[in-house]
């Protein structure tokens, strides 16, 4: 390895499989036709002296001149088309004594990166694996991940332009990521998080709707009628920023059905039993299969519901932010059949 480094490998590069759903249109099988395959690199730790890390989690070699692809993501893009490749205000970075581990990745501040990127990556470690961890911390669920998993470390939380150079410095491969989830990530996450337990009184039933009311994108602009339909269905509704992540967890492990705009909250489907009905509503301009993905791997009865129109479906990141309006037919009809 180039800068006097070395590289553990721990699996082999594998490919997965996603099968898609069979409750749901041609259109969309079509359409997520050609992401049913996914080629997930080894599973690796690197050790790289003098290696630097720049903003949420992006690897650079010792000079400052290449980037760890494979490990610094850019959602939504290419790794050729990186936006570190031609940013041009990179600060001379801080020095780290000693080791550091970086598990920190782009969007990870958010949960449903996290729980599927930056989680696993800290199970993969030993909780004495460096005198420091960068990694998201400032989240209850993330230091909540942190104790349990026993690290003894210092902490140091990734910024957006933050640049770093460790005097040794630990790289754990991404165990898959919330794009393309892997069996190894759900293989980790399973047995960690089976003794996180919310009280008996924390219980919301076994049909949940999960509201983004709150959220500043993909909102349900009727929720009102599609809330009603719902509760008349024996529905709970549920701001899952309003629960703790044992409860969030709980929460789907006992549910039967749940319905959901696209968001964050649905990586919460790593917890589901197999077989629990998952019906996902999508403005058709943005279908982004992750949870398909997800549900494809934990066995779930996943149907998606497509707003309808002409124009072809999409998952342009330009159109993530679009509201849209719950077709309460097509939603009746995924409850029946």
């Amino acid at each position: 390895m180039r800068f006097g480094g070395k590289v553990e490998t721990r699996a082999p590069a594998h490919t997965v499989t996603y099968a898609l759903p069979t409750h749901a249109s041609d259109e969309v099988r079509a359409f997520w036709a050609p992401e049913t395959q996914a080629e997930l690199g080894a599973e690796l730790i690197a050790h790289l002296p003098g290696g630097r890390v720049f903003g949420a989690g992006a690897v650079l070699a010792p000079d400052g001149t290449s980037l760890a692809r494979d490990v610094s993501l850019d959602f939504g893009k290419p790794a050729d088309e990186h936006w570190l490749l031609t940013y041009a205000k990179i600060r001379p970075p801080q020095p780290i004594a000693g080791t550091t581990a970086v598990i920190a990745s782009a969007l990870a501040s958010g949960y449903g990166h996290w729980l599927l990127d930056e989680l696993p990556r800290l199970l993969s470690l030993p909780p004495d694996a460096a005198g420091t961890l960068l990694a998201h911390t400032t989240e209850p669920y993330a230091r909540l991940a942190l104790a349990r998993h026993g690290w003894r470390g210092a902490l140091l939380q990734p910024g957006r332009t933050t640049h770093h150079q460790s005097e040794h410095l630990v790289v754990p491969s991404l165990l898959g990521s919330v794009v393309h989830p892997s069996p190894r990530a759900l293989d980790l996450i399973t047995p960690f998080t089976a003794g996180l337990l919310a009280p008996e009184s924390a219980n919301f039933g076994e049909r949940l709707y999960l509201s983004r009311a709150r959220a500043q994108r993909r909102r349900v602009t009727n929720e009102a009628e599609l809330r009603a339909l719902l509760e008349a269905n024996g529905f709970t509704a549920l701001h899952l920023e309003d629960l703790t992540w044992p409860e969030q967890i709980q929460a789907f492990r006992r549910a039967k059905v749940i319905v959901a705009p696209h968001g964050a909250g649905l990586a919460n489907l790593a917890f589901c039993a197999p077989g629990t009905r998952v019906i996902e509503l999508f403005h058709r301009s943005y279908v982004h299969g992750c949870f398909w993905r997800l549900a494809a791997l934990r066995g779930l009865d996943y149907r998606p519901l497509i707003t309808p129109g002409s124009e072809p479906l999409g998952q342009s990141p330009g159109n993530n932010r679009l509201h849209f309006a719950a077709n309460l037919a097509q939603v009746r009809a995924a409850l029946r059949e």
